[in-house]
């Protein structure tokens, strides 16, 4: 590519240059030749004032000789003009013995039809341009009266012109080209750090970057746009890996325990009707056990998905309300409304219901009967969010604890002292995430717990 895009800016200036130098040497090529037809005319006009005296031939091929000879033709001889006088009888005055203006057929035409010319001339190496007349007499044409002036200056300076033009063009194109290979080469250095940074992805190995710090231009968003890309990419693999990790870690006990119960099953050569009995329970158990978890992890999986979410309306009110309603079916606690928000949010009603009960459970897991569990809300108007937690006045955790507690299957200290196990609280993360929001805890040894989701008001 940068010997593409090097070759198409040469080729470009070049293509520019040579239209240019057209141009200009067309331009200056007119030019030149209008100053030396103007030069050429205004010497003609010159000798035809001074030719109006003449009566006749004679006296015309008299004062010709005179204006020759004399001050009046300093011009013709500074600007080198060669001024020769045809008569109609054939005679011949000229200042020049090489150039023979009187060869030319233009002259003839004067004389036949009155009309004067411009035309370019050779005589021997040299290029002239001839200007011609008639000469009257009353109003009889008499003669006919040519100056010609040499088109070497004006062919030397459009030599010199056109040779400036090849140079300085084929400078400007070196310089064009070396220019565009070396700004190239730092405007392509992302896209080949982009390609090795691809070439050196693999599976096993995600964490490279491309780690531009160039201009935010064209090349500094693609650049950020991989970066980012690799991200998503990272945390997808991440997250499979967590999920098959997980799966293969929680289905394990259980399935020892069926094959387990199975196989005690199996050695009985005649089974009781009531170990069958049990056994057949604590396999559908652990089944259930199995299937919950499956489903648990799924909707973690889900969790990140656009389409994940089926947001509406939500009157925020009657959505805490009814969740308190919900609270004595999930144990004997003594649950309380701390505060209503009022006003409505757009969510998934039925994924925030699974945010709040995870939450509900996970408080009634860790309270005793009797302890009071409460949930409220308020608005923070300068942050356009609101807040909505579920409290407990039960054992709480300590600082170590919270800041893990919403991994999955997180064990802490033991089982006691806010130890939370399992995976409700990472669902229920996971869910605020994908609502756009964050849930965060607020807790204590012995103080209890407040979990805290903020949503958008949007």
């Amino acid at each position: 590519m940068r010997r593409r895009l090097t070759l198409w800016f040469v080729f470009a200036v070049l293509l520019i240059a040579v239209l240019g130098s057209a141009a200009m040497y067309a331009i200056l090529s007119h030019q030149l030749h209008d100053d030396l037809d103007a030069r050429l005319e205004q010497q003609l006009t010159r000798y035809q004032e001074s030719a109006g005296t003449a009566t006749d031939e004679a006296s015309l091929i008299d004062i010709t000789r005179s204006y020759l000879s004399g001050n009046k033709a300093n011009a013709l001889r500074q600007n080198g003009f060669v001024l020769s006088l045809v008569t109609r009888s054939g005679s011949v005055i000229s200042s020049s013995d090489t150039v023979f203006l009187e060869k030319l057929p233009a002259g003839a035409q004067v004389l036949a039809s009155g009309r004067p010319f411009l035309a370019d001339a050779r005589f021997g190496e040299s290029e002239y341009r001839v200007a011609g007349t008639a000469v009257k007499s009353s109003t009889d044409i008499v003669a006919v009266v040519m100056i010609a002036g040499s088109l070497s200056e004006v062919t030397s300076t459009l030599n010199s012109l056109l040779l400036l033009l090849v140079v300085g063009g084929a400078i400007g194109c070196a310089a064009v080209g070396l220019g565009s290979w070396f700004l190239l080469g730092r405007a392509l250095e992302p896209v080949r750090r982009i390609t090795r940074t691809a070439a050196a992805i693999s599976r096993e190995d995600l964490s490279q970057r491309i780690g531009y710090s160039g201009p935010k231009d064209e090349i500094g968003e693609l650049a950020g746009t991989m970066d980012g890309m690799l991200d998503r990419i990272q945390t997808a693999f991440s997250a499979q890996e967590q999920f098959i990790s997980d799966v293969s870690h929680e289905l394990r006990t259980p399935l020892t325990i069926v094959k387990g119960h199975l196989q005690v099953l199996d050695r009985q050569e005649d089974p009781d009707a009531n170990l069958v009995r049990a056994e057949h329970a604590l396999v559908l158990d652990e089944l259930d056990r199995m299937n919950r978890l499956i489903a648990d992890l799924l909707t973690l999986a889900r969790a990140g998905r656009g389409d994940f979410l089926r947001k509406e309306e939500l009157g925020l009110d009657l959505f805490l309300t009814s969740l308190v309603a919900q609270g004595p079916h999930l144990g004997e606690r003594d649950w309380r409304m701390d505060s209503l928000p009022g006003g409505v949010v757009q969510a998934d009603q039925d994924r925030l219901t699974q945010i709040f009960l995870n939450l509900m459970q996970n408080a009634v897991a860790h309270t005793s009967p009797g302890q009071t569990v409460a949930l409220g809300g308020s608005w923070d108007e300068s942050r356009r969010t609101v807040r909505l937690w579920v409290r407990d006045e039960g054992e709480g955790m300590d600082a170590d604890v919270a800041a893990h507690v919403f991994e999955r299957f997180y064990r802490g200290k033991g089982d006691t002292a806010g130890g939370r196990v399992g995976l409700g609280l990472a669902i229920a993360s996971a869910l605020a995430a994908a609502h756009e929001g964050s849930i965060s805890v607020e807790s204590s040894p012995g103080q209890g717990a407040r979990f805290i989701v903020v949503l958008p008001a949007g």
